[in-house]
């Protein structure tokens, strides 16, 4: 029986994370998971250095908006929810995650593309602004 457990486990793919988000019937994948979690907390380097990872030269495209975001949410989000995910055949998974921001209507979002890369997800894409429209732009 241990052995079926254990066989489940290591055939469960990409989807074993435990959401961070309100996932409204979304899945959720580790290295999405880690990521909106920095984002959530106001760790935004974390998540930038995280974020970026296979993006090599476009992590020093992301400081100053990291900065920006550092001093304007210093403490991180009240809490966040995932609204959208696309998953494409081949892989790729697309989704806009919503943060509430403290005393505030609108939202921060935050767009997230990820794909299996030599069999290990990555982040290939990112995007967030308080524009949703603008987040939703992104959307491939």
């Amino acid at each position: 029986m241990r052995h079926f457990f254990l066989v489940m486990a290591l055939c469960a793919g990409p989807a074993m994370a435990e959401p961070v988000c309100e996932m409204r019937g979304a899945e959720a994948y580790d290295v999405l998971e880690a990521s909106k979690a920095e984002f959530l907390k106001g760790d935004f380097e974390t998540f930038a250095d995280k974020a970026s990872a296979v993006m090599g030269s476009g992590r020093d495209s992301l400081d100053e908006p990291i900065a920006q975001l550092a001093g304007l949410f210093p403490e991180g989000f009240e809490s966040c929810q995932t609204v959208l995910q696309r998953k494409e055949p081949g892989g790729m998974v697309q989704e806009v995650t919503t943060f509430n921001i403290k005393a505030n209507d609108f939202p921060m979002s935050l767009y997230l593309a990820a794909m299996p890369i030599r069999g290990e997800w990555q982040i290939v894409h990112l995007n967030f602004d308080t524009s949703v429209t603008k987040v939703l732009d992104t959307l491939r």
